[in-house]
């Protein structure tokens, strides 16, 4: 299998929250520095990592480890009269209240518009991975220009000496010198340090960027493979989510080089037709495409809010308030980027008894851009309206997302047909809602990740707010151990149990 001149690059931000901290502060890159959001550390530079600090840790654990440590607090925001009133540099050593403010991830945006304009300048085909990470696809006419005599980078593994460079590897090469130049650029006009892949697919591009931080880049040659990448866990395998990675692990698989000792007829008994694509990923292999903004079908935009337990609707319409001026804030920001608005508002809220839920209703954004808020305020007010105390209540964490993004449907504008607009709105309810029904169905298995703490299915787009949401729940469980909820957990979690193996995977295990 040869994919040639199918070229890629990750990019990704090292340790990119704390980077931005330091240059919004002026801190040197030698100094210890972790973002800090209420009490909680969710961004670690490296001399921070040096010292022992991980992620999710409190602030006063990583100053016992490290006493000269920055903790800066990330941007919160408040709503006073109306208005969103954001903190200022002078707040970022203080406490904050978590029940009145909320964070902003908007100086963290705006900073990653910067570092993608760069790339823009020298790359047409990139595939965003958040904030902080992208994928490019390098066509051949951004390579014609680069003279190669070199690779620029670690080799992830050596070259025999007899070896003779292929086309793709020359390509390769150049592909490296070009990163490196978008790397110095990103540098030299932002400040901000990344490391970067460079192989012949998204998948090795991303194995190869995470292997040399940081503000290194790896490479992968064809040839190299697959011995080079039989270190790395399972789960570093893009792809590999849900049934397929927990088969791996309740088979005790952990690296990719023991997986590599199944063959194809014994993978087939594990993953039957998914047999070949397993097999193929696990040897470096992958045909996956780069996405790109104007393609992507399932964009959503969401803002969760952590609150005390509580059974009040005002305590939910106080952080209701928060949220929904901090999503208006980006959809309006999206709206000006794309002239795209959503056409679904969705409710999420945790119940501490009944776990998560979510309701939606369809959402009609019209011109002028002020409305936005006035009208996503008043669907949400109808599904909160729409759900029981009982369903709602106790709860722990609410949210809202905006989805199912397209062109803004024009004609409900002006004064005389917005008089019409609940009867418009009424006639297409039912119309909206099997359309939403539709949508979600177009949902395949690659759109979710199946999330190791609470074995739920969460889309893909939703990964980062619910990995914060359990770091939350973790610190609640520590500062408040004897609540019934987990006193109840840690009992069920003491009960032996009994492990199922599939015996047809033992027995492979046992041959290999």
């Amino acid at each position: 299998m040869n994919l040639l001149l199918e070229i890629y690059i990750h990019i990704d931000m090292d340790a990119y929250y704390a980077q931005a901290e330091q240059k919004l502060l002026k801190i040197p890159d030698d100094q210890p520095l972790c973002a800090r959001q209420w009490n909680t550390l969710i961004a670690i530079n490296y001399p921070a990592r040096a010292a022992g600090i991980k992620r999710g840790m409190l602030s006063d654990e990583a100053l016992e480890l490290c006493p000269e440590v920055f903790l800066p607090h990330v941007e919160t925001f408040k709503i006073s009269d109306g208005k969103m009133i954001f903190s200022t540099i002078q707040d970022k050593y203080t406490q904050h209240n978590q029940n009145e403010e909320k964070i902003s991830l908007r100086y963290y945006r705006e900073e990653s518009k910067l570092i993608f304009a760069i790339i823009k300048q020298f790359c047409g085909c990139i595939e965003k991975g958040g904030t902080d990470e992208c994928y490019i696809q390098v066509s051949e006419n951004e390579l014609e220009k680069i003279e190669h005599n070199q690779f620029v980078g670690n080799l992830m593994c050596d070259i025999p000496s007899d070896y003779k460079l292929t086309e793709q590897d020359i390509q390769i090469m150049k592909a490296s010198i070009l990163c490196q130049q978008i790397r110095d650029t990103i540098y030299k006009e932002t400040q901000y340090k990344c490391s970067a892949g460079i192989s012949f697919n998204k998948m090795l591009s991303k194995l190869a960027s995470s292997t040399n931080k940081p503000n290194k880049q790896t490479i992968i040659l064809e040839c190299m493979l697959p011995e080079c990448i039989a270190q790395f866990n399972i789960k570093k395998i893009r792809g590999f989510g849900g049934k397929i990675k927990h088969s791996f692990i309740n088979s005790e698989i952990q690296t990719i080089g023991q997986a590599q000792q199944l063959s194809l007829s014994q993978l087939e008994v594990l993953f039957g037709d998914k047999a070949q694509y397993v097999y193929d990923k696990l040897r470096g292999y992958d045909n996956e495409e780069i996405k790109k903004e104007s393609e992507r079908k399932h964009k959503s935009i969401l803002s969760l809010k952590n609150i005390k337990k509580t059974f009040s609707r005002d305590t939910i319409i106080q952080s209701l308030e928060l949220i929904i001026h901090d999503l208006t804030m980006r959809v309006t920001d999206y709206f000006e980027d794309t002239n795209l608005v959503p056409s679904v508002v969705v409710l999420h809220y945790h119940n501490v008894e009944k776990g998560s839920h979510q309701k939606s209703e369809p959402v009609y954004l019209t011109l002028p851009i002020d409305s936005f808020r006035l009208q996503i305020e008043d669907r949400v007010n109808s599904i909160l309206n729409s759900i029981q105390d009982n369903e709602l209540f106790p709860l722990i964490t609410i949210g809202l997302s905006c989805r199912y993004f397209k062109p803004m449907a024009q004609g409900i504008q002006n004064p005389i047909t917005s008089y019409f607009k609940k009867v418009i709105e009424n006639q297409v309810q039912e119309k909206m809602s099997k359309f939403i029904e539709e949508v979600q169905k177009e949902l395949s298995p690659q759109d979710y990740y199946n999330c190791e703490i609470c074995k739920q299915e969460i889309l893909k787009t939703l990964k980062d707010e619910h990995i914060d949401f359990h770091i939350a729940e973790n610190l609640d469980k520590e500062m408040n151990p004897k609540k019934r909820r987990y006193k109840s957990q840690t009992q069920n979690n003491n009960k032996p149990q009994q492990q199922q193996v599939n015996p047809q995977i033992e027995q492979f295990m046992k041959k290999s």
